[in-house]
């Protein structure tokens, strides 16, 4: 680690007695240069979103009873935020229900199949296929008749007719029991969605897709996934309709937070998901966040030429210190390099020590610290470098050690 360096300038040949001599060794110290491993970080900033944000809305329109829920609270999926007037939508079950109730009993049913019925199951179509073979038997009895010579005409023509009557019954009982099961159909239609309003007139805080996951691995009371009720927008007595729609609640899940943030093109090899992140706030200036990157934006800004990022900083319970909205400052950890020769903040040449002489050497300047900055150029780590003295110094120059 080296002291900060200055540009060099020639310095002018001692004058003994008119006379000129040689230069006499300037007093130098120094300091051998150290090799680190310094980890390649890319800067950015961005707002710290909430991992989801919910507005919601009732489905259908009504009267607020109950409100039970405020800015601020914890709420689980699933939990009651306020409550409609339910009145008008229970009713429309009740009639629904009786409508579907009279349909099943016409058929014989107390309640409605998945797929079709048994027909003979229904009275009338037994009904009419009784009658049918009733007419079936006696006309077998007039056709026998007949050819034994011993009926007459009329009551074979009646029997045959009978037949053809009791046949017709038998298509009509058995059209009318699937008109009647259609029907049924409708009706438990008209009940479900009557239900559903029913429902609906209580509103839930909505379950996450990844609920279910989290729910299986640590049980549904450890699940971390909870919402903050970041505004209250509906009071008890208001009249609230589900068209035009009225927002009601928004919600946020701040269990993980995501910051996204524009990374100048130049990065783009660099910058990959997965990545680890540090992450500090303004209101914290004495912690650091961890992240993760969580996805790369595919495409460049050709009006600015960046490429977004989208890091994740998980944030725990939702009460956390960090809040959605708060501004972040991250650093994207890239890759580390081993051997990187660093100095104290140093200029584009210094000299190290050749013998009992000072050598200069061109360097470029790469990643800066408070104390020290990374030196580019032929220095080998160990290398003696001139830490004071060194404005009288130009290439060759004698030197002696302090």
């Amino acid at each position: 680690m080296l002291l900060a360096f200055v540009p060099a300038c020639n310095p002018k040949p001692a004058d003994a007695g008119g006379r000129e001599t040689g230069p006499a060794p300037v007093p130098v110290t120094v300091v051998p240069v150290s090799p680190v491993t310094l980890q390649r970080t890319v800067p950015v900033v961005g707002t710290l979103d909430p991992y989801k944000d919910v507005l919601l809305a009732p489905k259908v329109d009504g009267r607020v009873v109950r409100v039970l829920r405020d800015t601020g609270d914890v709420v689980r999926p699933g939990d009651v935020l306020l409550e409609l007037d339910p009145t008008e939508y229970a009713l429309d079950v009740e009639v629904a229900r009786a409508g579907l109730e009279a349909e099943l009993a016409r058929l014989s049913l107390t309640g409605l199949p998945a797929g079709e019925i048994d027909l003979n199951g229904v009275k009338s179509v037994a009904r009419a296929r009784a009658s049918l073979n009733l007419a079936a038997k006696e006309f077998a009895r007039a056709t026998d008749e007949r050819t034994r010579g011993v009926g007459t005409p009329q009551t074979y023509d009646k029997a045959e007719a009978e037949v053809e009557l009791a046949e017709t019954g038998l298509r009509v009982a058995e059209a009318d029991a699937r008109a009647t099961l259609a029907t049924a159909r409708r009706m438990k239609a008209t009940l479900d969605k009557a239900a559903d309003r029913l429902r609906d007139a209580v509103l839930r805080a909505p379950v996450p897709d990844e609920w279910g996951a989290w729910a299986a691995a640590v049980g549904p009371a450890a699940c971390p996934l909870r919402y903050v009720v970041a505004q209250r927008l509906v009071w008890e007595g208001e009249v609230v309709r589900g068209t035009p729609e009225k927002n009601v609640y928004r919600l946020v899940l701040a269990h993980v937070l995501k910051l996204r943030a524009a990374v100048p093109e130049k990065h783009a090899p660099g910058v990959k998901v997965g990545q680890p992140v540090v992450v500090r706030a303004d209101a914290f200036p004495d912690r650091v966040f961890r992240g993760v990157v969580a996805r790369v934006g595919p495409t460049v800004d050709t009006l600015n030429r960046t490429f977004q990022v989208e890091v994740e900083v998980p944030n725990g319970d939702p009460r956390a210190v960090l809040k959605p909205g708060t501004f972040g400052k991250a650093e994207i950890e890239t890759r580390a390099d081993a051997g990187v020769v660093v100095a104290f903040a140093g200029v584009n040449k210094v000299f190290v020590v050749d013998g009992d002489r000072a050598k200069a050497i061109e360097v470029q300047l790469g990643q800066r610290d408070k104390d020290w900055v990374e030196v580019i150029g032929p220095v080998p780590p160990g290398a003696q470098i001139v830490t004071s003295g060194f404005s009288q110094l130009v290439d060759g120059s004698p030197i002696r050690l302090r």
